[in-house]
């Protein structure tokens, strides 16, 4: 037995002597080997042997009863109130994400990686190439003659130059 759960039963039935044999000679044993929990009942000890000479006093049935009822009460209100959070809480423990940032960044990627070949497939179907009118057009840009006087010197004059600029 732990000493956590010893020192709540010496703080409740083993302090009262409303203990069975079986129990108290369990917590008798842990007190033995363990001083901490040694300590622990004698400061109990203290504390309550003002309070055993003391008479007991037993309420009205009418007022126990009264008593009895405001603690199912109390009892009911807090169930109550603890169900609508107790069910946001475990839905929250249920949907939890430990890296959020990751997650994002993880759904981004996707949409982009399913929405990217779908982009690709309508460009390259709206884009027609054709690569070898292309090519002889650049070639004859190439094959016109060159006049260097009417540049001022500031390019070389061909065609071509004046295609890109």
């Amino acid at each position: 037995m732990n000493c956590k759960r010893v020192q709540e039963f010496i703080k409740t039935d083993y302090i009262d002597g409303r203990m069975g044999d079986k129990q108290k000679s369990v917590i008798d044993q842990h007190l033995v080997h363990c001083h901490g929990c040694e300590v622990f009942l004698i400061s109990i000890k203290k504390a309550v042997n003002p309070l055993k000479n003391v008479q007991e006093i037993v309420p009205d049935k009418i007022l126990w009863a009264q008593i009895k009822q405001t603690i199912h009460e109390e009892q009911l209100q807090k169930v109550q109130e603890s169900a609508i959070p107790d069910f946001w809480e475990k839905l929250r423990w249920a949907v939890h994400i430990p890296r959020p940032v990751f997650a994002l960044a993880t759904v981004v990627m996707l949409i982009f990686m399913v929405g990217l070949p779908n982009q690709l497939a309508i460009n390259t179907q709206s884009v027609k190439v054709n690569g070898q009118g292309q090519a002889e057009y650049l070639i004859s840009l190439l094959n016109e003659p060159v006049d260097i006087g009417a540049n001022n010197g500031n390019d070389l004059g061909t065609p071509i130059e004046k295609y890109f600029l």
